[in-house]
């Protein structure tokens, strides 16, 4: 007796929760008061016509999306766009040359005489930097 004692409230909060509505419901605007001199000891009327009759269609329960000429504003994209990147001109850069008989390895253009460059895994036309002058070349 004691267990279930404990649980009802458990289960009761379970049921409320799946009862519970999922759907976002928007709130409804309220009117805009007229009255502009009301008081607080006038401001409630126990005329029973009054309370439940509906406004009339008026400036103030007018849509608040349409401009003066009626038409309905836009408002500004609230999603980002893409900038376009500026594509940088094609630099004129010097080729390597191969070395004959091992494959993979060039020859700097702008330091010939200092050693072979391993450009292994690089695709032909790639930029390069030349580990011995540190300037940029293209693979062949």
């Amino acid at each position: 007796m004691n267990q279930i004692l404990r649980l009802c409230p458990a289960l009761l909060i379970l049921l409320l929760a799946g009862c519970a509505d999922t759907e976002n419901v928007q709130p409804k605007k309220k009117a805009v008061s007229t009255a502009t001199n009301s008081t607080p000891d006038t401001q409630f009327t126990a005329d029973a016509s009054a309370t439940n009759a509906n406004p009339p269609p008026d400036a103030a329960m007018m849509d608040t999306n349409t401009t003066a000429q009626g038409s309905v504003s836009t408002p500004a994209n609230p999603f980002p766009t893409a900038t376009p990147v500026p594509v940088a001109p094609p630099r004129d850069l010097p080729y390597g040359t191969p070395v004959p008989g091992k494959p993979g390895f060039v020859t700097s253009p702008h330091s010939p005489s200092a050693g072979y460059v391993d450009v292994r895994g690089f695709p032909p036309g790639s930029e390069v930097k030349d580990p011995y002058s540190g300037k940029i070349f293209l693979v062949p």
